[in-house]
């Protein structure tokens, strides 16, 4: 794939109007601040139409989604900014925009989208983990021989978090046709979660691994509408009788993650599952419209293998998520560095358990996404994880399947992927269908 992907223009997209004066300087949040730095990115997949609203060259399509991307920066001015230190420059030096022409037939590149096959439509700099400095945000275009087009959309995670970017992917379709943007963002996180004043003391949430050093592979599983039933009905109980689609894979995931370890082990290891959460409609008074990363971690610990059915593993997930909830309400910036502190000794207990994370992008509304040439055929992250014992879950088109991309070591994969349950409601890497 690596050989036909070829970038044929790049330039810098400016804002339609300036940034007021008044607006210049945008102070990142505690959240931000604790953010890794790197490239929260998404994948928009839209196949050739018959009607061919898609336009009869890749020139005017081009033209229509820089245009469209102008008008929509002077809303989303950070996005057109610097990041320096602690605050974003809103300066509108622009975000990057790229074009590349692929040798390849959309219908064949969806027939096994493995994640190596995707890096080629990323821009490059998005893969890199030194992200702190660069354009805030990335765009690449990616024109395929058949008519089919793949528009990548890359923002820095320190201003964004997965809902941001869908708030953006939104509001620049609507602009490409002609409308005004639904929602309205709002850059206020940094008065509801301040710097504290030692703020020079304060270091990224940066626990990524190597995953090539640690022999780590990332496998995309899909489970269908019909298995996802089957699932939620398996998992219920009368604590549970109703489990969310998110519920079911996430403790189907974390039992066949732990399964595959303690297969793979002569010890029993305490199991440890992070699972970052959106705090929006949870933190009193803070809008649903605001950007940055509104976030926090919770945890769940299955010591000694005492949480085993997946039933059990529910109950366990709701009765945490239902206390979780009521904690956030009054969520602060002390309250943060409390729940990083108790984050960063599980960490620091790494060696002695095995730790898992769970994320999830459902219900994010980006199959949404018509820029006037119809919704996206397939919708997905960038694949590959910077994590390892990572899972990332994103609807499947029909909004009732979950797509679950998987990155694991070597070792736990090859127990993981044979796995009867699992096997039981998932697909390996089935061909996406146009």
């Amino acid at each position: 794939m690596e050989n036909k992907v070829e970038i044929s223009s790049r330039e810098v997209i400016k804002p339609s109007s300036p940034t007021p004066n008044d607006k210049r300087i945008l102070r990142l949040s505690l959240l931000d601040i604790l953010s890794s730095p790197m490239y929260t990115g998404a994948l928009l997949f839209y196949a050739a139409d018959p009607q061919n609203l898609l336009g009869s060259s890749s020139e005017g399509t081009s033209l229509k989604l820089k245009k469209s991307l102008s008008k929509t920066l002077p809303i989303f001015y950070p996005l057109a900014g610097r990041i320096t230190g602690s605050f974003i420059e809103c300066n509108d030096e622009g975000a990057v925009f790229i074009e590349a022409r692929v040798d390849h037939l959309l219908s064949e590149f969806l027939k096994c989208p493995v994640p190596e096959s995707l890096e080629p439509l990323i821009p490059v700099e998005a893969l890199s983990r030194e992200a702190v400095t660069w354009p805030v945000l990335l765009i690449q275009a990616n024109f395929f021989s058949c008519g089919g087009l793949v528009i990548t959309i890359c923002v820095s995670h320190k201003i964004t978090d997965a809902t941001s970017l869908a708030m953006f992917i939104r509001g620049w379709a609507e602009t490409a046709r002609g409308l005004g943007i639904t929602m309205t963002p709002s850059f206020t996180a940094s008065k509801f979660f301040p710097l504290p004043p030692d703020e020079l003391s304060l270091k990224p949430m940066d626990n990524k691994v190597e995953v090539e050093e640690m022999k780590c592979v990332t496998k995309r599983f899909v489970f269908d509408a019909l298995n996802i039933k089957k699932l939620r009905d398996k998992a219920s109980s009368n604590l549970v009788k109703n489990p969310t689609r998110v519920e079911a894979v996430t403790a189907l995931f974390w039992k066949c993650a732990t399964k595959a370890s303690r297969l793979s082990s002569s010890t029993t290891r305490t199991s440890v599952l992070l699972i970052p959460v959106r705090i929006r409609g949870k933190v009193d008074s803070l809008p649903e419209n605001t950007i940055g990363n509104m976030l926090s971690i919770m945890i769940l610990k299955n010591q000694q293998g005492m949480i085993d059915g997946i039933q059990d593993v529910v109950s366990e997930l709701r009765k945490t998520k239902e206390n979780f909830s009521l904690s956030c309400k009054e969520m602060s910036s002390s309250r943060v560095l409390e729940c990083l502190a108790e984050i960063e000794k599980v960490y620091a207990r790494g060696n002695e358990m095995d730790l898992w994370m769970s994320n999830s992008w459902c219900k994010l509304g980006v199959y949404e996404a018509d820029f006037g040439w119809g919704k996206p055929v397939w919708v997905t992250g960038r694949g590959t994880s910077s994590f390892k014992n990572f899972m990332l879950l994103i609807d499947a088109k029909d909004g009732d399947g979950i797509e679950a991309w998987i990155t694991l070591m070597d070792k736990h994969m090859s127990l993981f992927e044979c796995d009867e349950e699992l096997l039981e409601s998932a697909s390996l890497n089935p061909p996406v269908l146009i």
